[in-house]
Order: C-alpha cells, then structure tokens, then sequence
C-alpha cells in the first residue's frame, strides 16, 4: 500500500514537470556569440549593418554604461513575446546591478513579433507609449514593407539617440521615422463626418429658413462655375 502511493506521488510529480521542462527547452534562448550588442541568430542583417550597430552599442556603453542590445530569433517557439524578451534580457545580463540600464530589442522572423525589454533604469525615458510609438513609427511600417533590415536599425539607432541625449551626448545617429498621413487624402472617417455635418446643415437651413442659406450657395458657386466656363470660351477663340 505504502509502494503504491509513492509510485502514485512520482506518478503526479513526474505529469507536473514534464510540460514545464520541454517548455524550458523549447523557448530556450539562444547562448549569446560575440558582442552582446548584437545577437542576429535570424541572419537578417547585413555585415554592414551589423558593424554599424556593433559600433554604436559599444560607444553607448563605453560612455553611459548603459547597454542596448538586439536579439533576433526564428521563432518564440510558442512563448509571449513579452515573456521571451524577459527571459533573453536576464541571460543576457543586461540588468546590470544597481545601475539597471539595459534595453533589449527582439524580433521573432516567423511570429513577425517585435518587442522592446527596459530595465527599469531607464523606464522614465521609455515609457510604454514612449516604446509604442517608437516601435509604430521605426520598426512596424518597414516590417511591413518586408525591409526588416532597415526596421531594426532605425530602431536601434533611434535608441541609441534616445539614450545619448538623456546622458548629454553629442553624438546623434540618423533614424529614418516613417511619418503618417503626409501622403494621403482625408480619411474615410473624416469624409464622413464632413457628410453628416453638411447634411444636418441643409436639414435645419430648409427647416428653420426655408432653405434660403443653402439656394444662396448654390446660386453662388453656379455663377463662379459659368464665369469659368465664359472664360474658357474666351480662350479658345482667342487661340484659334
């Protein structure tokens, strides 16, 4: 009887920590190779833009002690991304003692996930809006557009721009913002309200003034409309 409960107990034990132990091994992160700075075990970066964000990251630390570094991954195997730039951003050892000024940027190629870790150093630069509109307007719209290679390093350089002026650097880097709305017509929505409210408008002009306001435009903008239209006419004698 006494056997039998214990074979019982691993029994538990055993269906308990299996789950958790393959899903460790499955998110496993990566051991880091080189600098920490960059850690592209995606492989999509260029040497070019690898060397580039090498540099950077070392000068930021070199003279601010604050870290900045770039994980990507094939996938998160499953996990939250959040919960995978934790645990890749406590391996790493950005959360430096006492200082906790580390930033890890991770990107997962087949989740199409990208995610922003802050120690909590440098939480009262990067406050969670602060990260989503840095991520909105560097990373996502070229993520989009497939250019991955241009949405991190215009990510990574935006923080490093970020970091360098809170610690009175001059050194600035260019960062390519991708900016809303400067190509584009009014909004659906915005055509919409216009609508509505120059509906309402006609409504209570008929309804309150029989409609004298609304007659009064038209009759205005049919005069400009037959000006234009004389004015054509006059030119095109004119020319033959």
């Amino acid at each position: 009887m006494q056997a039998r409960r214990i074979a019982i107990l691993f029994m538990m034990i055993f269906l308990f920590v299996s789950p958790l132990q393959m899903r460790a091994e499955a998110s496993k992160v990566p051991i880091p190779v080189g600098e920490i700075y960059v850690q592209d075990f995606a492989e999509v970066l260029t040497k070019e833009q690898k060397n580039e964000l090498l540099e950077l990251g070392a000068y930021i630390e070199e003279h601010t002690h604050a870290q900045i570094a770039l994980l990507t991954v094939q996938s998160l195997n499953g996990l939250p991304v959040e919960e995978y730039a934790l645990q890749a951003f406590r391996q790493y050892e950005l959360e430096k003692e006492e200082e906790h000024t580390g930033i890890l940027l991770l990107l997962s190629l087949q989740d199409r996930k990208v995610h922003i870790e802050v120690g909590y150093g440098l939480v009262d630069i990067f406050s969670d809006k602060k990260v989503g509109s840095l991520l909105e307007h560097y990373a996502l719209p070229y993520l989009e557009q497939d250019e991955i290679g241009l949405a991190l390093t215009n990510t990574y350089k935006q923080l490093f721009n970020e970091v360098a002026d809170e610690y009175r650097l001059k050194k600035q880097v260019e960062a390519k913002a991708f900016e809303y709305g400067n190509d584009h017509g009014p909004s659906i929505l915005s055509i919409i309200i216009f609508t509505f409210i120059a509906v309402v408008l006609i409504f209570l002009d008929f309804r309150f003034l029989r409609g004298i306001f609304t007659l009064t435009t038209l009759r205005f903008f049919s005069s400009i409309f037959a000006w234009i239209k004389r004015q054509g006419k006059r030119v095109r004698k004119r020319s033959d």
